[in-house]
């Protein structure tokens, strides 16, 4: 048996709702962080989550990711349980399967603390971070950033604080391996919010 608790608002929501069935990808320590934007910060209301992407259709007709996946399982829903804004799916693995003996299992600390990975303020995980004082001289004129991928707005009056960047540091001036940090997308994936 499996759990898995997805919020209400999510697409995916709707369709373990409608199918009773649902697949989890362990994905490898290996994948990129646009990869798991893509899937975990976007909506399959706005792109096609599986557009340029390795799958398979399993038993139960769901789509199996095959990219990036180290092993999976696939589950039929016996039993849902109303959690306020989540459902508790409750299922039976139906099929399982590894794909790559040695990978390594990408784990949520090793994703939080490794990848500095961020969980969406809708996940049954994230934990309110305070925000840090706005109030800087000189970074008036300085732009805000979007991302494409999960739309954070990075703000040079804030920074990113929790991975080292100081409030009033430009855009420009952040560090070529700096990623977003609510999906991890790289600073290409970022276009400038007109004022």
């Amino acid at each position: 048996m499996v759990a898995a608790s997805i919020n209400r608002q999510y697409l995916t929501h709707e369709y373990i709702t409608d199918s009773k069935v649902f697949t989890v990808s362990i994905l490898s320590q290996e994948t990129p962080m646009s990869f798991i934007g893509k899937f975990g910060f976007r909506s399959g209301r706005d792109i096609d989550k599986f557009e340029q992407v390795r799958y398979k259709i399993g038993q139960t007709g769901v789509p199996i990711v095959l990219d990036n996946t180290i092993a999976f399982l696939e589950a039929e829903v016996t039993e849902s349980i109303d959690v306020e804004t989540h459902t508790l799916f409750i299922a039976k693995i139906v099929a399982c399967e590894t794909l790559d003996e040695a990978g390594e299992p990408m784990t949520y600390a090793y994703y939080r603390d490794i990848k500095q990975g961020k969980t969406p303020k809708t996940a049954a995980t994230y934990i309110k971070v305070k925000p840090k004082a706005k109030s800087r001289e000189g970074v008036k004129n300085m732009k805000k950033y979007k991302c494409l991928v999960c739309g954070y707005v990075y703000d040079p009056a804030v920074g990113d604080p929790d991975n080292g960047v100081e409030a009033g540091t430009a855009f420009e001036d952040l560090p070529d391996d700096w990623v977003c940090p609510k999906c991890g997308a790289g600073k290409d994936e970022f276009e400038p919010l007109e004022d």
